[in-house]
């Protein structure tokens, strides 16, 4: 490389540096400035970013505050919520409740009215109960009197009818033991009068007994003049004795027996004939059965049954 170039590059050099130097002084003047005003502007900035940092203090502790109130107050107001929701419910439930309570206060109205109206039906049906009662219980204390006397007269009857069947058969089996075979009394028939002569059952209006009876085909070893006797036995078959009692005596089953009649007389037997006893009564005779029994001297003829009233 030459001088000349050497030169030129020495000049463009310090041309450089100059303007180097020019550059960096104006450039530093310029930074001097600025870095004054930066630092002007930084101690601003500074001033301001502390009074930010206050306030961000102060804003943060606002900030917590402002959240735990937010949060006691959000607490307040889900519990508020809460209280406002089971007020509502239970003035939902009141509304329906009232709803019900009218409604079922109607229907209780309703049933009252009808208890009522039922009451009084029943009231008025139990004194008319009460009224038939009164009267069945008149009308049963007379029919247990009525039930009373009817089974003391179906007791009095029975007896009285096992007294006769006890008769009936008591005579049956005397007519067996006590008759003569072929010569007996049949179709025999007694009688009880009142003293106009009409029949009667009636114990304390009789006042003769009328007995009849037929005597037939009479064997011939019994034909001819017998005494024939009437006797009149109660159900116990104690004998009626009257004022003039006859006694006489009987064979029966082969052995001699007492009787006593109310009346005896001879007959004249024939073979087929009818006979008939009237005898008054010297006293009246009691109710009950009583029986008339035809005797001869040689054994009974027969007998039939009357009941008096």
């Amino acid at each position: 490389m030459n001088k000349r170039t050497l030169t030129i590059i020495a000049v463009i050099l310090a041309l450089l540096l100059v303007g180097s130097l020019i550059w960096g002084v104006t450039t530093q003047s310029k930074l001097e400035a600025d870095y004054s005003q930066k630092s002007e502007e930084a101690e601003q900035l500074t001033l301001l970013r502390d009074k930010l940092m206050q306030s961000v203090d102060s804003l943060d502790q606002a900030f917590t505050e402002v959240s735990n109130e937010n949060a006691e107050l959000q607490g307040q107001l889900t519990e508020a919520q809460e209280t406002a929701k089971r007020a509502l419910y239970d003035m939902r439930q009141a509304q329906r409740s009232r709803k019900n309570d009218n409604t079922v206060a109607y229907q209780m109205r309703v049933q009252i009215e009808d208890l009522i109206n039922v009451r009084t039906m029943l009231e008025t049906s139990i004194a008319e109960l009460e009224e038939e009662n009164q009267d069945l219980r008149e009308r049963n204390v007379a029919l247990s009197r009525d039930l009373s006397t009817a089974k003391t007269e179906a007791y009095n009857a029975n007896k009285k009818a096992d007294n006769l069947t006890r008769m009936n058969r008591s005579m049956e089996a005397d007519l067996e033991r006590m008759t003569l075979g072929a010569f007996r009394a049949s179709a025999m028939q007694v009688d009880l009068l009142r003293k106009n002569g009409s029949n009667t059952a009636n114990a304390s209006r009789a006042r003769r007994i009328v007995v009849s009876f037929d005597l037939t085909d009479v064997p011939r070893e019994y034909l001819g003049v017998r005494p024939i006797y009437l006797v009149l036995t109660d159900e116990s078959a104690t004998p009626v004795i009257s004022e003039n009692p006859v006694r006489a005596k009987s064979i029966v089953n082969g052995a001699e027996k007492d009787i006593i009649a109310l009346e005896g007389r001879d007959v004249n037997i024939e073979r087929n004939q009818r006979l008939t006893f009237t005898h008054e009564l010297d006293d009246k005779l009691a109710e009950g059965f009583y029986r008339a029994e035809i005797y001869t001297d040689v054994g009974m003829l027969g007998s039939a049954k009357v009941q008096l009233r």
